[in-house]
């Protein structure tokens, strides 16, 4: 439809003048593309007894301490065709990893460092706050990013110049894995029955998912020079009841000083799974006390609608996912979490939920999404970290007609269940139901990406950021 592509080629050449802070999640991702020469490299090494991998429950590990254990998860992970996360604690391995996989690519992990480079090439003036500061780690980011340290006072400092030579640095280590390879493992073979990967990750001291007792003075002052803050980490957070409370405690104190002397910030929460259920619930509950935003995908609602009871809503979705159901199941998680916006985020759509009254226009939240759409366009064409001056080019990329399509369906069911829906919807995608907004966006789909990892982040932060810039400008309509 013509009217949303007039909207993107007006789009691509706004400027993302805004200031952006992303905390604490910082890590050196190592991605591996497995290779039955680095299976056979494993296999003939003396650390790696295989009669002993074989009698290893993999399902069992979560802590990887051996060199056998990591290749009865590998193995295992393979032959089923899963992904799995796992930690290693014996960090002596890193060095006889780093022998054994030479081929790997080493890049910017976690969605703080990502979030922060984006954020940087798009122009906007991109801080970053994180407890491990390596010049490995420092590399990895974008020249203009900046760093907010405390020198007898608070200064933001370029990241080459704030750079800390002692500190350890997390690596994670991810191996790839495509579909239908066969892997020999000294005579068995495993045959993979999809494509997925395995996460290794590292947890190495003076990695902690919060602000330091040397910034906390400092927060509110802080919070004065941006004008949102994208708060990754939170999914590290302890199980044991105790130890989690106290954790969220400091936290959500942390987020009030940094909201203190500028009411107008914006923080945005994007969700990442926890093994442990029952402290992802109290997590969730938690910061939708102090963070306004929140970013989901249509396979993770699923998991958070059941842990809350809502069967009935990941059923439907389970059955039939469109956006019908997704907007269900968003309202759910909003009355739920009470955030004040959710953004879920679709092969080819977003649903938008947003609490009435709000900040911005909703017409501003849908341009939003179509801008950060296209950064996700570029993303998925070439790779890497979209820069301000490729964006005109997602102007040539039609939107899909996934998501023409499910602003159609979804205005039929709607109307179906007795809902007004404006005559315009198709057009504009904007629905007033009463004490919310429900938002129905296209998005680009681009055949065969270069690349889908990072896709929700650099969708949410890009949607998120544009939204703030106008929000920061004073341009308000709601409380």
């Amino acid at each position: 439809m013509q009217v949303w592509q007039d909207r993107v080629k007006e789009l691509v050449h706004q400027e993302l003048s805004v200031s952006t802070l992303a905390a604490f999640n910082t890590n050196v991702d190592a991605v591996v593309h497995l290779s039955n020469e680095d299976i056979k490299g494993l296999c003939s090494d003396p650390n790696v007894d295989l009669e002993e991998v074989s009698k290893i429950n993999a399902d069992d590990i979560l802590d990887i301490y051996t060199a056998n254990e990591f290749v009865a998860v590998l193995k295992s992970a393979l032959g089923h065709g899963k992904s799995s996360y796992i930690v290693l604690r014996n960090l002596d391995l890193l060095d006889w990893l780093e022998r054994k996989f030479l081929s790997r690519k080493e890049s910017m992990g976690g969605q703080a460092g990502v979030i922060a480079n984006q954020m940087a090439a798009l122009g906007a003036n991109s801080l970053v706050y994180t407890s491990l500061l390596s010049p490995k780690q420092g590399s990895m980011f974008f020249p203009s990013v900046k760093v907010p340290v405390v020198d007898e006072t608070l200064r933001i400092l370029n990241v080459q110049d704030a750079v800390r030579p002692t500190d350890n640095t997390k690596v994670n280590w991810i191996f790839e894995y495509p579909k239908n390879m066969e892997f020999n493992f000294n005579g068995e073979v495993v045959k993979t029955p999809r494509a997925n990967r395995v996460i290794m990750a590292t947890r190495p001291d003076g990695v902690v998912m919060a602000f330091s007792d040397e910034i906390a003075p400092y927060l509110p002052e802080l919070g004065q020079q941006i004008d949102v803050a994208f708060m990754a980490g939170y999914h590290y957070a302890p199980s044991d009841e105790e130890e989690l409370n106290a954790y969220l405690s400091e936290s959500m104190a942390s987020l009030k000083s940094l909201k203190q002397k500028n009411p107008k910030l914006r923080l945005h929460f994007e969700y990442v799974p926890m093994s442990d259920e029952a402290a992802e619930r109290t997590v969730l509950k938690t910061v939708a006390q102090e963070i306004q935003s929140f970013g989901i995908n249509e396979n993770e609602i699923k998991r958070v609608l059941v842990s809350y009871g809502y069967q009935a809503e990941c059923d439907a979705i389970q059955a039939n996912e469109r956006a019908y159901c997704l907007y269900h199941g968003v309202r759910r998680l909003a009355e739920t979490l009470n955030f004040e916006r959710i953004q879920l985020h679709n092969l080819g759509y977003y649903v938008v939920f947003l609490k009435k009254p709000y900040i911005v226009d909703p017409e501003i939240v849908r341009d939003a999404c179509l801008y950060a759409s296209s950064v996700n366009a570029i993303k998925a064409k070439y790779g890497g970290y979209v820069e301000k001056d490729q964006l005109h080019e997602a102007a040539e990329i039609k939107l899909s007609d996934i998501g023409l399509e499910q602003i159609r369906r979804f205005a039929e069911e709607m109307r179906a269940q007795g809902c007004s829906i404006p005559d315009d919807f198709e057009q504009t995608g904007i629905a007033d139901m009463g004490d919310h907004y429900v938002l129905v966006v296209p998005a680009h789909v681009v055949p065969n990406p270069v690349s889908t990892v990072g896709m929700g982040d650099t969708i949410s932060s890009s949607a998120y950021a544009y939204e703030c810039k106008v929000h920061a400008a004073g341009r308000i309509v709601g409380a």
